[in-house]
């Protein structure tokens, strides 16, 4: 991917770009208990220099540094709406994720959550990563996967809108599927150990509420216009209201952590 590439995932393609910063605080927020839990038992280790690739506005950097206060943290990001956010939590560069503008083995740990799935060479991210990292040191991805989303009932005119966002997503060169393809992708450039982790969102747990708001909302927004019209995306919006409304709906969807060693 070059710095010219259109992002498959940029807040500003959102309707209200700050609903967007909130629902990524929350989303932070409801599953960073579960994360730290998949975090630990992957390695995550409590010193050293951790670089957090697509950073975003950097609330899950936040977290790390709140519990690791030796771990001294450097963030990245494609997207200068959220870079100017995440400066206020540690250090940051604008940079694309397979253009890393640091030396051979100069970092500790090397995390990326909910970033892959919207490259077009995560591979070639993944390969970044591994040159980044000193021997011996730690690479944790964290992504979803659509095939994972669960829904009863299914909201009318949902399953075309998703359809509608896989293929927008496509058209930009990402992939909706990521999460199944992490562990491959890490033994492909090398990393060793390679070990998973999983991560369940459900509405039982959550809330309908707040499962639709971090689950459900972002599917029905940046989709191409020639793909869903707007009456259509209204729809969807009214018909998810009416699922949060339902107390028999239920929902539930898996995201996957990967980790993973640079050999010695």
């Amino acid at each position: 991917m070059t710095t010219g590439t259109p992002l498959a995932y940029q807040v500003g393609q959102f309707r209200d770009p700050q609903e967007e910063i909130a629902r990524l605080a929350q989303q932070a927020a409801i599953i960073a208990m579960a994360e730290e839990q998949a975090l630990l038992a992957l390695g995550m280790p409590q010193q050293g220099r951790l670089l957090d690739v697509g950073c975003g506005p950097g609330f899950v950097a936040r977290r790390l540094r709140q519990t690791r206060p030796d771990l001294e943290t450097m963030g990245v990001d494609r997207d200068p709406a959220v870079l100017s956010l995440a400066r206020a939590h540690m250090k940051v560069l604008a940079a694309a994720a397979d253009q890393l503008p640091f030396s051979k083995g100069h970092f500790d740990v090397v995390h990326t959550r909910l970033v892959l799935r919207h490259l077009v060479e995560p591979n070639a991210a993944m390969r970044e990563a591994h040159r980044v990292l000193r021997p011996g040191g730690l690479a944790i991805a964290v992504d979803s996967d659509d095939g994972a989303l669960l829904l009863h009932p299914e909201p009318a005119g949902f399953s075309r809108a998703l359809a509608a966002r896989q293929e927008t997503f496509r058209r930009r060169g990402a992939d909706p599927f990521m999460g199944r393809r992490l562990p491959g992708l890490f033994r492909d450039v090398g990393f060793t150990a390679v070990a998973l982790r999983a991560l369940t969102v459900d509405s039982l747990t959550l809330g309908r509420h707040a499962f639709a708001r971090i689950v459900l909302s972002p599917i029905a927004e940046a989709i191409d216009p020639d793909l869903l019209s707007k009456g259509e995306l209204d729809q969807v919006v009214t018909s998810l209201d009416l699922w949060v409304a339902d107390p028999n709906a239920f929902g539930m969807t898996t995201a996957l952590a990967v980790g993973g060693r640079k050999g010695d």
